[in-house]
């Protein structure tokens, strides 16, 4: 019953104790009344007596209700609802190689900003987390309904704070699927059905000097765990990385040559097939994304209303001022018509 309580429950000690206290003191007092009325009238309307019993028992309901209204009676919680949602966990490439500028002069990193900004706006209602990977994986932001903190987290990511060399895909799948799930297990004396899917967004140009990504992906399927890549960057043609803290102006490696980078496509379209997703190119928009993303089945779990308790006090007191001036009328009525 945790729609009801008592703001004040300690005053019902009151009702415990006046209750019969009162409820013995009126019909003895109507008991000897009646003897009295007996013994000094020949002539006695029962009426009268049936009348004086109605008034205690309006009397006695009157004080009911006062004590209850002291003790402060509160409800008002709504019932909790269900709802759907889907786990879904962006991650995104910070390895150099999406500083890369291709034909469109945009570098990678601010196209896959983009777009992930665009989707998050759509994803109304699912947790999100996000996550940053390069040779090294972490979950900046663990998993939120807050749109605006993550845009924030998003925005801190420029440039100008990108000094990560390396590409360890495998690693991030591996990072996203245990949080994934970790997650939900810590959740699950909530909700009224766990069989809902879960989904890793990678963003990244490809380029990946791991091993792991393709083994990592079957390991996140079996897990439940939908993985979609989305490539940023030209498949055809190879661009120069720009390195903004080196005089040198572009990345180049230990002969001096400069270094060229080029999105793999097919990288992606494998990590993608083997995780049980499909692959996008950023160019393409997040249309075709959301369309498969609204065919996976989502996690029912329970909301609380979170409203307060309201009082309602003054129901039960109008309640007592009804029964008190109720008493009073019958008494009034009664008196006149013992007077005819």
């Amino acid at each position: 019953m945790n729609w009801f309580r008592f703001g004040n429950p300690e005053l019902l000690l009151f009702f415990i104790v006046g209750f019969p206290l009162i409820t013995v003191l009126l019909f003895y007092g109507l008991h000897q009344k009646r003897i009295a009325m007996l013994l000094f009238q020949s002539n006695v309307n029962t009426l009268h007596f049936r009348r004086q019993k109605l008034q205690a028992i309006m009397l006695l309901l009157c004080f009911l209700f006062l004590t209850v209204s002291v003790a402060n009676p509160q409800w008002g919680i709504e019932p909790e609802s269900v709802a759907e949602r889907l786990d879904v966990m962006l991650a995104l490439d910070i390895s150099t190689s999406m500083l890369a500028t291709d034909s469109n002069k945009v570098r990678r990193l601010t196209r896959a900003k983009d777009m992930m900004l665009s989707l998050l706006d759509r994803l109304e209602g699912d947790r999100v987390g996000l996550l940053y990977f390069a040779e090294a994986s972490v979950v900046v932001c663990p998993f939120t309904r807050d749109v605006n903190t993550l845009k924030e987290f998003l925005d801190a990511i420029t440039p100008e704070t990108i000094a990560h060399r390396g590409t360890r895909i495998g690693n991030a799948i591996e990072v996203a699927t245990t949080r994934l799930n970790s997650d939900q297990d810590r959740l699950v004396t909530t909700e009224i059905d766990s069989n809902g899917q879960k989904v890793l967004i990678l963003f990244s140009d490809g380029e990946d000097h791991g091993d792991r990504a393709i083994p990592a992906a079957h390991a996140a399927k079996k897990e439940g765990v939908y993985i979609h890549c989305v490539g940023v960057g030209n498949s055809d043609k190879s661009v120069p990385i720009p390195l903004l803290f080196e005089q040198s102006g572009y990345k180049r490696d230990v002969r001096g040559q400069l270094v060229l980078t080029m999105l793999n496509e097919e990288g992606l379209e494998n990590i993608a097939e083997a995780g049980n997703g499909n692959y996008y190119h950023v160019d393409e928009g997040i249309g075709r994304l959301l369309d498969d993303l609204s065919r996976l089945e989502k996690q029912k779990y329970r909301i609380s209303s979170g409203g307060e308790y309201q009082e309602r006090y003054q129901v039960f007191v109008a309640f007592a001022l009804i029964l008190l001036v109720g008493e009073l009328l019958v008494g009034g009525w009664m008196n006149r018509k013992e007077v005819r």
